[in-house]
Formats: C-alpha cells, sequence, structure tokens
C-alpha cells in the first residue's frame, strides 16, 4: 500500500472546497489525473494567523466526506492530514470524531525521537475515534538529521522506533525544501536535488538506514518544486526534463513514489515507475525459480546476468510495483505513456 501511495500532492488545509472535489471526481480526472493521494496540511502550507481558521475548515470538510456515499470516496485518491504536533492531532481528534474515518493515515512533521513517542499515542487515540487503524507518514527533516555530527545517531534512535511501528507506517518521507532551508539553500529549476551534495549525502543516509530489504519500509521521494503551465508536448520544459530526470534518480536509488506540489507533476512521478517488459520479464523468471534453482539464469533477452540469490529481493520489489503500475509493452518507454495521455486530454478539449 505504501508503494501504490505514488505521487502524493499537497492541499493547504485552509482550501474550503478539497470535500467537494473529493465528491465530485475532480481530484481523479483532468489536470489531476492519476492522482492517488493527498495530504491536507495544517503545517508549513497554514499560516500561523490563519490555523485556527484552517482547523475549523478541515473539521467541516472531514465531515461531509464523512456523510458521503462509500463509492464516492473510495473513487478518489487516499487522504492524509499533516498536523503540527501531537497536541494538535488530538484536538483534531476532539474535533473530529468519528470523520476521522475517512482519513487514510496522518502525516507526521519534523520527526525525532521524541516527538516520534507522543505522536504515535496520539495516533492511536485518533484510530480509537476514527473507529479503524490510521496508518502513519513520518517525515524527516530536522537539522538533526540533516547534520553530519548528528545524523547517525539520530537515524538510529528514528529506525528503531519506526521499526517497532513497521506495520502502520506508509512510506518514510523526506523533506528536500526544510534541509536546503538549514543552509539558505535554493536549488534552480535546471538542477536536481542530486546535484545539492549536502542534501545528497543526507539523502542516501536515509536509504541507507530506511531501505534496507529485510525491514520492509518504503521510503518517498523529496519534493522537486518547480512546475511547468505547458500543456503541449510532455517534457518539452525545463521544469518537466528535470523533474523526470529527479524521478529517474530517485527510483534508481530506491526511493518510490514523491510528493507533489503541481497536478502537472502527478503523471510524470508516475510514469517513472512503470515497470519495463525486459525488468519484469527478468523479475519474473527470478521469482519463478526461486524455489528451485538458486544460482545464475541467462536472461530471457540474453543481455545480462541473473543471479536468483543476490537479486530475489530486487525481483520481489519489481514484481510489486508492477502490480501497482503495470509492465509496458515491447518497445514502449514510459514517456510513450504521457505522450498518450496527454493526447486523450487535449482531444478531450476539442
Amino acid at each position: 500500500m505504501g508503494l501504490a501511495l505514488g505521487a502524493a500532492l499537497y492541499t493547504p488545509g485552509s482550501r474550503q472546497d478539497f470535500a467537494n472535489k473529493i465528491l465530485s471526481g475532480q481530484y481523479s480526472r483532468d489536470a489531476f489525473a492519476g492522482l492517488t493521494t493527498l495530504i491536507v496540511c495544517l503545517e508549513d502550507a497554514v499560516a500561523d494567523s490563519q490555523l485556527l481558521e484552517a482547523e475549523e475548515n478541515v473539521v467541516q470538510e472531514l465531515k461531509k466526506l464523512e456523510k458521503a456515499k462509500v463509492f464516492q470516496l473510495e473513487a478518489g485518491p487516499a487522504l492524509f492530514l499533516r498536523i503540527r504536533n501531537a497536541q494538535q492531532l488530538d484536538k483534531m481528534t476532539a474535533l473530529c470524531g468519528t470523520s476521522l474515518s475517512v482519513l487514510t493515515g496522518i502525516v507526521f512533521p519534523k520527526c525525532e525521537p521524541e516527538n516520534l513517542l507522543a505522536f504515535f499515542p496520539a495516533l492511536d487515540r485518533a484510530s480509537a475515534a476514527a473507529g479503524r487503524n490510521l496508518y502513519a507518514l513520518p517525515l524527516l527533516e530536522t537539522k538533526e538529521v540533516l547534520y553530519s555530527e548528528t545524523r547517525s545517531q539520530a537515524l538510529q534512535e528514528i529506525h528503531e522506533i519506526l521499526l517497532a511501528e513497521v506495520d502502520r507506517v506508509l512510506t518514510v518521507r523526506v523533506g528536500a525544501t526544510d534541509f536546503s532551508s538549514l543552509y539558505g539553500l535554493r536549488r534552480p529549476a535546471d538542477r536536481t536535488i542530486y546535484d545539492v551534495h549536502v542534501i545528497r549525502d543526507c539523502l542516501a543516509d536515509v536509504l541507507n538506514r530506511f531501505g534496507r530489504a529485510e525491514d520492509g519500509f518504503t521510503v518517498s521521494g523529496p519534493v522537486y518544486e518547480h512546475f511547468s503551465a505547458d500543456r503541449q508536448g510532455w517534457l518539452a520544459s525545463i521544469p518537466e526534463k528535470v523533474l523526470w530526470e529527479e524521478v529517474q534518480l530517485d527510483a534508481l536509488n530506491g526511493f518510490k513514489g514523491k510528493t507533489c506540489i503541481h497536478p502537472s507533476q502527478i503523471m510524470i512521478v508516475n510514469a517513472g515507475y512503470i515497470v519495463s517488459l525486459e525488468t519484469y520479464t527478468d523479475a519474473a523468471l527470478i521469482l519463478s525459480e526461486s524455489d528451485s534453482h538458486n544460482g545464475v539464469l541467462q536472461s530471457p533477452t540474453r543481455n545480462k546476468m541473473n543471479e536468483v540469490k543476490p537479486h530475489l529481493s530486487w525481483a520481489k520489489k519489481i514484481a510489486a510495483q508492477a502490480e501497482v503500475y503495470g509492465v509496458l509493452n515491447e518497445n514502449f518507454k514510459p514517456i510513450d505513456v504521457l505522450n498518450h495521455i496527454r493526447a486523450s486530454q487535449l482531444s478531450k478539449q476539442l
């Protein structure tokens, strides 16, 4: 399920129409087509002076959703609430009550060992009010995780806490914008986050700790904060080209899915996780032979070596990714999928 969160779009808690947009299907078509995760934010997206109004708005919007038909909710994206701290989650639990049941989970911001120990009991209380188990999306974005002298200990302590709760941690998320701000940095549109070496090194350490196959965590890629309004050819603008490059680097390094700040990013992110036919057939071969053969297998395309033992965990991940995002037909690439979708969207506008 964590893998299936895909491109996750943020919307401020002060937005007064998000319930109607979900129920009317607006978050499932046109510019929002392919959106599977919507995060309503009461933290950085809301000014301190507007917080009380935003909290009340979220309460009313969730209550609208609670009254809706089940099929209307199931047709929309999985809904999450990003809160500021455990105290605010308790406040929202008291105000929302059973309407928290429309949520899939809660985003925990600025996670450190101390506040994580408060977040999970608050999540228990929210789950009790909702009448269902709510999932956690912990977000790593503090100086303790970024600074080299504290990073190892912070990640170790956070890992120990999350590992004890791994069954309800859908994704571990990283905040590249918050990390960059700690050094007064902001990357331009033509650079990926991997070009900012101080951030790249931290991301590598996060993956080193949370990307291990035996633990079962899914780690989501950091936000790319630039977007393009160009609605003609895909990947024609610099922001779309760089986002596409960054998604490829995300996938290569082990991130699954990505935080988005604009609907134009959704399709690009999701397309980056479609599995090629060659990759899928290699994974399927390894899985089919894993019980009876643990040596070397020649790939179906006869261009690489498949070793059952060291490639088995990779093959399992590819099989899950293929089930969520699909497999390309032979001789097709993700850009072909994007072009097909864009052509379909344009034809509906004519």
